[in-house]
């Protein structure tokens, strides 16, 4: 099992999210309603990293139930084996840093798959760049190299989470490397 500080990032390197940034738009909402969904996105990972290591036992908050109720559904019915929760990765080659939410085989797979767990209701095509990030970061520091990666949309009333998965491993991988190509070049 990866074993990681998810809170400590070396000095001089970018969270993949960073890197992202730029290319994720929140044109037309209310700055207020994004630091809300951002705070509760943050419990609900918070509250699905503790439920897989079998150590929620707290309260959920109201607003993030729904999400982790999804959530947890989806765990008890389809992961078969946990690999790895909520681990950071670095890269010294590109000076990036990442943490996935986790790592765990899937009800009838072979190998581990790599899930990104999302609160928003709708697809971010940055995602797909997201998790070809941590892919490569699994491969270049971990040598694990995953045949699938997805995106799990934990579902806003509480039923079963949509499960987004992105199979273009290479382009996106390529078009993520670019993206830290430039954001090094305009930093």
């Amino acid at each position: 099992m990866l074993d990681s500080d998810p809170d400590i990032i070396p000095p001089g390197y970018f969270r993949v999210t960073e890197i992202l940034k730029p290319y994720v738009s929140f044109d037309g909402i209310d700055p207020a309603v994004l630091v809300r969904a951002a705070d509760r996105g943050a419990r609900v990972h918070k509250y699905c990293e503790l439920y897989v290591q079998n150590l929620l036992i707290e309260k959920i908050d109201d607003d993030c139930k729904p999400y982790v109720d999804s959530f947890i559904q989806w765990f008890n019915q389809r992961v078969e084996k946990v690999w790895a929760n909520e681990v950071r990765l670095s890269c010294s080659k590109y000076l990036i840093s990442g943490k996935f939410d986790l790592l765990a085989t899937i009800n009838g797979d072979t190998q581990a798959t790599l899930i990104d767990y999302k609160t928003p209701q709708q697809v971010n095509p940055s995602w797909k760049l997201q998790t070809a990030a941590y892919r490569y970061l699994l491969r270049s520091t971990q040598k694990i190299d995953v045949p699938r990666r997805v995106c799990l949309i934990l579902d806003k009333d509480g039923g079963l989470p949509n499960f987004k998965e992105h199979t273009e491993h290479e382009n996106d991988e390529r078009l993520f490397l670019n993206a830290v190509e430039l954001f090094h070049f305009f930093k």
